[in-house]
């Protein structure tokens, strides 16, 4: 039988009445996530033809953030920008919506804004190393092979290269492969035997490969965790990409997803400092010249790291390699782990969503270099209407708020308070407490999932259960600046992400607002006076 007949075949398995699942979506697993057994097919990962089944309208499927048409998405992977186009590879379960063994999954954009997704990138295969159990394509990313240093390069059209991590029951390799076709097929390199093999002496799940071209040394350079009693980083430097020479190992910085990036500071390409971030959640400031890294920015009152994102969702965030313009464009994962079942019991075929792209900056200031994160100025593509208030009392403003009833927001509030307040945005509650000077918002929905799992799992511990615990208060810094501060505001059909005085701190929220309440207040002392807002009511990516 053909590859064509088994793809007709599992479409039509899907859609029989017979089975008694209830699927209008033509995806291959039933409605608690689970996939189907009888789905076959010659390679049993190529199930992305069957995506064109599904559209991207579902009840709970977000409209200007990035998911993954079937299946299962969390770390995005393999960033880089080239000819015109922004690559998004992301860890992906190509057959089910609960988490799996993972494939690259394989999106691009002209705009940032807009996503085209296409056949998996790199797939499990067979173990290479010893062992029975196939490898799981783990994260990674990629870097423009510049100067041709594979020799793969077909005519002007450059190669770009990818290193992933590969699992294995021994120790995780880092495996490598290549793309001539603008990253839309891949090819393993050396059948997908390790480039970088597995490090001795150090944790067996090393893993995460963050590769970027360093252009004073023209060579390029990977950071990995690799852990152990040090809890290390190690870097590497390479010409040709294929033979990776050990540079130095950092301490204290182990974690999954790190990342490690060049920025201007206040714009300006001759004064930069480098960032090193765990994952997207902690990140830290510091100097690298291709031999030695010397961190030294601000840390919190515990003496770590500076938070990259202080609410429940954000991780595994990566910046894209080569963008145009110094420009350091980052992507995370908004997960979901422990409160998906919403996604399931709705029949939606896909569960968890990335960020909206967003550009980091850095910024010279009396207290030292600080760090920024604004979403892209693409977004403004998406506004379909504007509303603008200014100068006016809350019941004034409230007034004027009113009349709107939008679903996809992008808002941002400015606010000279003299009380605490709450922006409440379609039902999600914003406050902002003065004395402490912090945005507090309270995630119920996922607070509430979290609660009942530890409950379960502690039902037979010793440790006792707290149901007074508020798993899901969260506080965002937010500091008055001039007696006033600034609060944006996100809001898709699954997801809040809050930016705080123009980026200076931000938190992001995997939430569902009331489908049904589309209302926009402020509440607190009617006397309080605010500058402005503005309310900007944006199109669906997707299109009809």
């Amino acid at each position: 039988m053909n590859k064509v007949l088994l793809l007709l075949f599992a479409v039509t398995s899907l859609t029989s009445s017979s089975r008694g699942i209830e699927n209008p979506y033509n995806y291959p697993f039933d409605n608690r996530g689970n996939p189907l057994s009888d789905v076959q097919l010659e390679d049993e990962w190529s199930t992305f033809p069957l995506y064109q089944q599904v559209g991207y309208n579902q009840p709970l499927r977000p409209q200007f953030h990035f998911t993954s048409q079937v299946g299962w998405l969390n770390d995005p992977n393999g960033m880089v920008f080239y000819d015109g186009e922004w690559h998004m590879y992301f860890q992906h379960y190509a057959k089910g919506v609960k988490n799996g063994i993972k494939s690259w999954g394989n999106a691009k954009s002209t705009d940032l804004i807009h996503w085209t997704q296409f056949q998996h990138a790199i797939n499990p295969y067979p173990n290479v190393v010893g062992g029975d159990r196939p490898h799981a394509i783990w994260s990674g990313s990629a870097v423009v092979d510049r100067h041709n240093a594979l020799g793969k390069q077909k005519g002007d059209v450059k190669t770009l290269f990818a290193l992933y991590t590969a699992t294995n029951p021994n120790g995780f390799f880092q495996g490598g492969a290549y793309s001539t076709d603008k990253g839309r097929t891949w090819t393993k390199i050396n059948d997908g035997k390790p480039v970088i093999p597995f490090q001795e002496g150090y944790a067996a799940g090393q893993r995460d490969p963050r590769i970027f071209y360093y252009k004073p040394g023209k060579f390029y350079v990977t950071i990995m965790m690799v852990g152990g009693e040090k809890r290390e980083v190690r870097l590497w430097k390479s010409t040709d990409l294929l033979n990776w020479e050990y540079i130095m190992d950092i301490p204290d910085k182990s974690a999954e997803c790190i990342d490690m990036y060049e920025i201007p500071v206040d714009g300006n390409v001759n004064n930069t400092r480098w960032v090193i971030s765990n994952a997207g959640t902690r990140y830290e400031i510091g100097v690298f010249d291709g031999r030695s890294w010397n961190g030294y920015g601000e840390r919190d009152e515990d003496n770590r790291p500076l938070r990259f994102d202080y609410g429940d969702s954000y991780y595994a965030a990566q910046v894209f390699n080569n963008a145009p313009d110094n420009r350091v464009v980052h992507i995370g994962w908004l997960h979901c782990k422990e409160f998906y079942r919403p996604f399931i019991e709705a029949n939606m075929p896909f569960t968890q969503q990335m960020s909206f792209p967003a550009e980091v900056t850095l910024h010279s200031t009396d207290s030292g270099i600080v760090l920024r994160r604004n979403p892209v100025k693409e977004i403004e593509r998406l506004y379909v209407k504007s509303d603008a208030f200014d100068h006016g009392k809350l019941g004034e403003i409230n007034a004027e708020l009113a009349g709107l009833s939008p679903e996809l927001i992008d808002m941002t509030l400015r606010i000279k308070p003299d009380a605490d307040f709450v922006l409440n945005v379609r039902g999600l509650p914003i406050k902002y407490d003065l004395k402490r000077q912090v945005v507090v918002f309270n995630n119920s929905q996922r607070g509430t999932a979290i609660a009942e799992a530890s409950k379960a799992k502690k039902k037979n511990s010793p440790q006792p259960f707290n149901p007074r615990h508020q798993y899901g208060l969260k506080e965002i810094p937010a500091p008055l600046q001039n007696d006033r501060v600034s609060i944006r505001v996100l809001v898709d059909r699954a997801s809040l992400e809050i930016f705080v005085n123009d980026g200076q701190a931000a938190g992001s929220f995997v939430i569902v607002p009331d489908a049904e309440n589309r209302s926009i207040q402020l509440s607190g002392a009617d006397g309080q006076s605010v500058e402005s807002i503005v309310v900007n009511e944006l199109k669906s990516i997707w299109g009809k």
